[in-house]
């Protein structure tokens, strides 16, 4: 107990210790918030709707929402089905810098199954953009599960959490301090703050975003769907500020307006805690001892096509303990080294023409020798560069091929099944499994009006009476994803009948809205094609309500494995490897509850020494040999 005591300590302190602004004023403190120099607006909704203080326009527009006394301090408004406010956004917000938080209560159902739009607006530009504080999403991509902050969706800056949808329902249905900040300029960026603590942020160089065209409405999105998505529940002390808040900062503020901060904050981690605290797990062995278990690491860079690095990189696998390597060969560009029939990366064609050996059979042969697993990785619908014009057309959703298109499918399920063919591989990854959104190109919409015999860009506007996506999009972009992955499966285990095939995604259960991205998994593993489904979940969180529900909607629980990352964003935006500590006990907790088909981390090239030294004086203090159970 003493060392998950410490650990409880590292996390708060970690969700904590995050450098201020020293050119940043201090927020005044109190028991709810004060205004300062730096208050754009500011509404305590006590006796009224309209703000308490702005730089704009202080008159609220109501829809419906109603003012009562049960606040976090004084009064709040409550925001329904139908029910919303609005304010002007000029002299109000600033898009090029600010934070702006609120305190909310909400009336969902744990899991947060639907979805809930808490702040919307709409953006300038051609095309135009918006602005949306999201629980759960409208996007043909889905969503559900995770809240969305999109500061600007045409520039791509958007971040998300699970945060609510991991919560039980007594912790659900209590006042959360939600904070959002957003910056302008060299190093761009946003992010969701959650009861004191970052949960999600997105960082990229050199943005600008739209300016709004609308006012701020509070509680729907009507300026984006007319609509569809009321916030349900209470909201309380709604301030913007001029300029985006450190971390350290808004820990502040929430453990300033909140007594009981330090009993939030370690519930907060008691999800982790209690079952660290548990006992080890019972793990089978074989007939010589060894620990039955499949512990995947994943690489997405290109190290092991340079065949005097893969001694190396093989030696590493096996003093971390993991026994299945992922190694990425095809990101979308080209092949990562020299395969007959297929076009290469073109910034690696060189070296791999001047190549007298194949590194990926190097690298099979010596995984092999150490006991170690190879299960190469496509990003199958991911497209980089200009590669493979033919494959695209005026209307594919950017950075993909277009998976409806036959001779694509052809091409990438030839490749994969040239792999498994030529190479004694032991399993494949498959990335990307997806549409990457609705192609609305010519070739497109005449395939949808011969299948259906209705107009794409008409039926995509339909939603069902849950606002579900239109049945015959999911249908459609369903059948051509589902199309590569019953392939491979089939025909790779016809060449190999071992060959365990796993794909990387966001699985849904029964009940969620469909991702009308063609992704698929649960169905993928019922139908015996797909016998590992990687969950990916790189915060420093895991959605553990999430994998629960899912798991339990299935007849194979142990298809789906918690794909856990090890590296985190400095300020700055650098990226370097997460605490061994924390990425140990990740691991840990996940062999313990969600026992099948191991364990998995991502990245590779974040996996450091003192990750290693945790994994080994923890989860991996003994060896294992790679253990499967297919779905078929």
């Amino acid at each position: 107990m003493l060392r998950q005591s410490m650990l409880l300590l590292l996390l708060i302190a970690a969700a904590a210790t995050v450098q201020a602004d020293p050119g940043a004023a201090t927020w005044s403190g109190g028991t709810l918030p004060l205004m300062d120099e730096h208050t754009l607006l500011m509404a305590h909704f006590d006796d009224a709707f309209d703000a308490d203080h702005a730089m704009g326009d202080a008159t609220a527009e109501v829809n419906g929402a109603e003012l009562v006394e049960e606040g976090k301090w004084g009064g709040a408004v409550r925001l329904g089905d139908g029910q919303d406010l609005s304010f002007a956004t000029e002299g109000n917000l600033d898009m090029a810098a600010g934070t702006l938080m609120f305190w909310f209560r909400p009336d969902w159902e744990p899991g947060a199954p639907n979805s809930h739009t808490l702040l919307s607006m709409n953006l300038d530009g051609d095309p135009p953009g918006y602005f949306v504080l999201s629980q759960g999403w409208w996007e043909t991509s889905g969503g559900a599960g995770r809240m969305y902050f999109v500061w600007d969706n045409q520039s791509y800056m958007h971040a998300n959490t699970q945060a609510f949808a991991n919560m039980e329902a007594e912790e659900l249905a209590r006042w959360h301090h939600v904070a959002l900040t957003w910056q302008e300029g060299a190093q761009g960026a946003n992010a969701i703050y959650l009861d004191g603590g970052r949960v999600a942020r997105t960082m990229k160089q050199d943005i600008t975003v739209r300016r709004p065209t609308s006012r701020l409405f509070v509680g729907s999105d009507r300026p984006l769907s007319g609509g569809r998505r009321w916030a349900e529940g209470l909201l309380d002390e709604l301030v913007i500020l001029d300029y985006a808040m450190s971390g350290a900062e808004v820990a502040e503020v929430f453990r300033g307006q909140e007594p009981e901060w330090e009993a939030i904050q370690a519930r907060h981690w008691a999800w982790l805690t209690d079952v660290l605290a548990g006992p080890e797990p019972e793990l089978e062995r074989d007939d010589q001892g060894r620990i039955l278990e499949s512990r995947a690491i994943l690489d997405e860079g290109t190290s092991w096509s340079e065949p005097e690095q893969i001694p190396e990189i093989v030696a590493k696998i096996k003093r971390a303990g993991f026994n299945v390597y992922v190694p990425c060969i095809w990101h979308g560009r080209g092949t990562r080294w020299a395969f007959e029939g297929y076009p290469s990366d073109p910034r690696m064609t060189e070296r791999l023409e001047a190549m007298e050996v194949d590194p990926l059979e190097l690298l099979i042969e010596q995984c092999h020798a150490q006991g170690i697993e190879v299960h190469p990785w496509f990003c199958v619908v991911k497209r980089e560069g200009d590669v493979l014009p033919q494959f695209v057309e005026e209307g594919t959703p950017a950075k993909f091929f277009d998976a409806h298109r036959p001779e694509f499918r052809d091409f990438i399920v030839g490749l994969m099944l040239d792999v498994i063919r030529e190479y004694e591989v032991d399993g494949v990854n498959l990335d990307f499994i997806r549409t990457g959104g609705l192609c609305t190109g010519p070739l497109c919409r005449a395939e949808y009006r011969e299948k259906f015999g209705t107009d794409l860009e008409e039926d995509v506007k339909l939603r069902t009476d849950e606002g579900w996506p239109n049945p015959k999009i999911v249908q459609w972009q369903n059948e051509c994803i589902a199309d590569i992955v019953s392939r491979v499966a089939t025909e790779g285990c016809a060449i190999r009948p071992d060959l365990i095939v796993s794909v990387d995604g966001h699985p849904h259960a029964p009940t969620d809205p469909p991702d009308a991205n063609g992704r698929n998994e649960m169905p993928w593993v019922e139908a015996g094609w797909v016998d590992v489904v990687y969950s990916m979940d790189y915060g420093r969180e895991l959605s553990w309500l999430r994998m629960d529900t899912v798991r339990a909607a299935t007849e194979h629980p142990e298809a789906f494995v918690t794909l856990c990352g090890n590296y985190e964003r400095t300020e700055t935006g650098k990226v370097i490897p997460r605490e061994g500590e924390l990425v140990a006990q990740h691991i840990g907790y996940c062999r313990r509850k969600w026992p099948g088909n191991g364990v998995g981390l991502y990245l590779w090239s974040m996996l450091s020494d003192e990750q290693i030294e945790a994994l080994r004086a923890g989860p991996f203090a003994e060896d294992a040999v790679p253990r499967w159970v297919r779905a078929g």
